[in-house]
């Protein structure tokens, strides 16, 4: 059996949803598409321009680590079919695992940043793992892009790191939109606010107290939470018996599904609607929480959907993903932001390569503040980077989604 028929068959039978875990399905979807690619850069006869991406592939039920190689291959395939970087050098993904832990994630970083012609590395779904790499940046002369993690310290000294970028969601602007969300769809002027204790949660502690002083709204009750806590009847308790009249949450799947499946223990006047931030959407959220809970009304801060959107690259890329990942519909592509950031990003940064002329990561950092305009699937990037703004994405690309019982996100 040839490759292409191998990756065919693998592709096909990821329509049995119920067969393997998400994160097992996707592995074999993206080792497939590897098996595609490699021989073509073998048959280049140059050498490939690499790019490293370390993400969480092997974190409990997280599909953010996988739609960002996905978008990324996707991108890539397109960029090598119309002769690759460099007047026909082929671009080439080269992924690491840190398991949603910051040492593994300093090793991997160390680890890409030392391979030859390799001129970016790609971050995943944790802001403080991000933050913990920014050091090494400097030290090594290598780009590191955020393709997820929203913290607001990540972008916010481009002069003192030079070498960050980011193409995603940021704190001071999801924040302040999760606020007016709360106060223009529910009415809610009282906030019960709730936080995990690490530097995403700081970033979100800070942009919430600067809304505070601009919006007539308070928080009555705040809880900050350790990642793997489960029980949050008593807080959601707090919450009600304070006055609250919405949750802003802010977690990751797991944590996220225990205050969701929590909230059903509440009698029926108590419970609140909840505006979430993105970091559940990263992972099988719907598999996690409760059928009792799938009442709980939950709104989603988003960069991106594939839903009805009118822009002829995401139409073309939702075609892609579908087909790779067995989606049945736009909706139900897993992690949609993670996709579409990283197709975004990799064509800006083959733009870079072409500009800068070489892999020297100088010169490639250098030229991403100089190219555009270009149409992606998200926007459409007039000057995606500045000396002073590292954000590839602005405030006007946040939007609001809900999740079906089966996991589709629907604006």
């Amino acid at each position: 059996m040839n490759t292409e028929t191998l990756a065919l068959n693998r592709f096909a039978a990821l329509a049995n949803k119920s067969a393997k875990p998400a994160c097992v399905r996707w592995l074999g979807v993206l080792v497939s598409v590897g098996f595609l690619v490699w021989p073509q850069i073998q048959a280049s006869g140059l050498p490939p321009v690499h790019i490293g991406f370390e993400g969480e592939y092997t974190q409990l039920n997280s599909t953010s680590a996988q739609a960002i190689e996905l978008g990324t291959r996707i991108a890539i395939d397109e960029i090598n079919a119309s002769g690759g970087v460099l007047g026909g050098r082929l671009l080439n993904l080269v992924t690491q695992d840190n398991h949603g832990i910051s040492a593994r994630a300093l090793d991997n970083f160390r680890v890409l940043a030392q391979m030859p012609d390799l001129v970016a590395i790609y971050g995943g779904k944790f802001s403080p793992l991000t933050l913990s790499t920014m050091p090494l940046t400097n030290e090594m002369g290598i780009i590191s892009v955020s393709l997820w993690g929203s913290a607001d310290p990540i972008t916010e000294n481009p002069l003192a790191y030079p070498f960050v970028y980011r193409l995603s969601l940021k704190d001071s602007w999801a924040i302040p939109a999760m606020m007016r969300h709360a106060r223009t769809v529910f009415a809610a002027t009282k906030l019960c606010v709730v936080l995990p204790n690490t530097a995403w949660g700081r970033s979100g502690e800070s942009a919430v107290k600067k809304t505070l002083a601009q919006t007539a709204q308070t928080v009555v009750h705040e809880r900050w939470y350790h990642l793997g806590e489960r029980g949050f009847e008593s807080t959601l308790k707090a919450c009600a018996t304070a006055g609250a009249q919405a949750l802003l949450m802010i977690a990751n799947e797991g944590e996220g599904a225990a205050l969701v499946n929590a909230m059903t223990n509440l009698p029926l006047d108590w419970r609140m609607p909840i505006v979430a931030h993105w970091g559940i959407t990263g992972g099988a959220f719907h598999s996690l929480v409760a059928q009792s809970a799938r009442a709980v009304r939950l709104d989603i801060i988003q960069t991106f959907s594939f839903v009805d959107n009118p822009r002829p690259v995401a139409q073309s890329l939702a075609q892609v993903a579908m087909q790779r990942t067995g989606a049945a519909e736009p909706g139900l592509i897993p992690s949609p932001v993670g996709v579409a950031q990283a197709y975004d990003m990799t064509h800006l940064l083959a733009l870079a390569i072409n500009k800068a002329g070489s892999t020297n990561r100088v010169a490639v950092q250098q030229s991403l503040q100089m190219i555009g305009p270009f149409e992606g699937a998200i926007r459409r990037y007039e000057q995606p980077f500045t000396d002073s703004d590292h954000d590839g994405l602005t405030e006007s690309q946040v939007m609001f989604v809900y999740m079906r019982p089966d996991g589709a996100l629907i604006p």
